[in-house]
């Protein structure tokens, strides 16, 4: 049967318990899609938490550096300081792995101390207290910013998925399943008025069979 609307559609039976059960499994879809949405939502606002505490934690980390390291320039100098700079070995390494909440994959950094011979690098009379706390903080701070690197990076990747996720869930509540609901609804409707005429010619046909036998 053809509508302006629905197209060629059978209006059989077997159509009906066909879309019926599309509607089923586009309502079970929606509702595990939804579920996903919120369980993304309450994981990305936890997450914004644990970057908001890391920023106000880098941001006291490299203010006792700064203020180390001033305090140390004022002893040794700012010129021997970078003269020290200038032989500073490597001792952190940043390496990677991929993680996944919920089918959402992010990288995960994991910075690692390099193990050296001398933890200083630098005469002690060529250093002061300050300058070696300073050292420690801003080594401390490196790795913290690397959490908030790691945990933007996550953000953004979470909020693209809620975003993907919310768009497929309004396209099944808001297209799919009622236009399956309609065509179920039309289908069972032209059922209806097939059964009526069915229903009305076999009313006719009696009467006329009655009327003949009289």
């Amino acid at each position: 049967m053809a509508t302006p609307e629905f197209g060629t559609i059978s209006a059989t039976r077997m159509e009906l318990l066909n879309t019926r059960a599309k509607i089923r499994l586009a309502q079970k879809g929606h509702d595990l899609l939804k579920e996903k949405m919120d369980a993304l939502v309450i994981e990305l606002y936890a997450i914004k938490d644990e970057v908001r505490e890391a920023r106000k934690q880098v941001e006291e980390e490299l203010k006792i550096a700064y203020q180390s390291l001033a305090k140390g320039e004022m002893v040794i100098g700012p010129d021997k300081i970078r003269d020290l700079a200038q032989y500073a070995p490597s001792v952190l390494e940043i390496n990677t792995q991929t993680i996944s909440i919920m089918g959402v994959k992010s990288p995960r950094f994991i910075v690692e101390e390099i193990q050296t011979e001398e933890e200083i690098f630098y005469g002690l009379t060529s250093s002061s207290a300050q300058l070696d706390r300073a050292i420690v903080y801003f080594r401390k701070s490196l790795k913290t910013l690397m959490i908030i690197a790691e945990k933007m990076t996550l953000l953004e990747k979470l909020a693209t998925e809620i975003n993907k996720t919310k768009r497929r869930v309004n396209a099944l509540n808001y297209i799919l399943i009622p236009k399956l609901r309609a065509t179920a609804n039309f289908i069972a409707s032209t059922l209806e008025e097939q059964e009526r005429e069915t229903f009305s010619r076999l009313k006719r046909v009696k009467a006329i069979l009655e009327a003949k036998k009289q």
